[in-house]
């Protein structure tokens, strides 16, 4: 059994009861930080059932940009053209596997980040037309991304206009 949810729930009400009132009310720093942690446990506690898919859906938007530059046919080196290539079919392979882990997913998902980051640091390199087309590519490929961030984070209340984000539920039901 499970029990996460009671254990997150439990150390916010130990802050809160316990810590809290311990803490002198003139130490500004001390009390801030109580407070960001607080807040940061209730907004994991909201949270917690959703870490897989998230996991999963940063795994599609890494394989979303990585099969949009590998179609760019971009001067990339041969060694980092097969580096993006293997990194993006492990992904896509393990994208589709019913029983991947948050770990396994993860490691895929920095796999192909890693091979895409490498991939524009040499781009600087290129004729100024394919490295215009791949840091356009990224650009406009990460939006999506962006926008996921923003729908994640948004209970923490940093979104400055919280009404344009997308909902979250909305974002995680893409289809695959």
């Amino acid at each position: 059994m499970d029990l996460t949810e009671t254990d997150l729930r439990a150390a916010i009400k130990a802050l809160a009861d316990v810590v809290a009132p311990a803490v002198d009310p003139t130490d500004a720093l001390a009390n801030e930080q109580l407070r960001l942690v607080t807040e940061y446990l209730r907004f994991l506690r909201q949270r917690v059932d959703l870490l897989h898919r998230r996991d999963r859906t940063e795994l599609r938007h890494q394989l979303d940009m990585a099969n949009a530059l590998l179609a760019l046919d971009a001067p990339c080196s041969p060694g980092l053209r097969q580096a993006l290539q293997s990194s993006t079919e492990a992904g896509a392979r393990l994208f589709d596997a019913a029983d991947a882990t948050g770990v396994q997913l993860k490691a895929a998902t920095a796999a192909i980040a890693a091979a895409v980051r490498e991939c524009v640091r040499e781009c600087a390199a290129w004729p100024a037309p394919a490295r215009d087309r791949w840091e356009r590519c990224v650009l406009d490929t990460s939006a999506a991304r962006v926008v996921f961030e923003q729908a994640w984070y948004l209970p923490l209340g940093f979104e400055p206009a919280p009404a344009e984000v997308p909902s979250l539920e909305s974002l995680l039901a893409r289809p695959a």
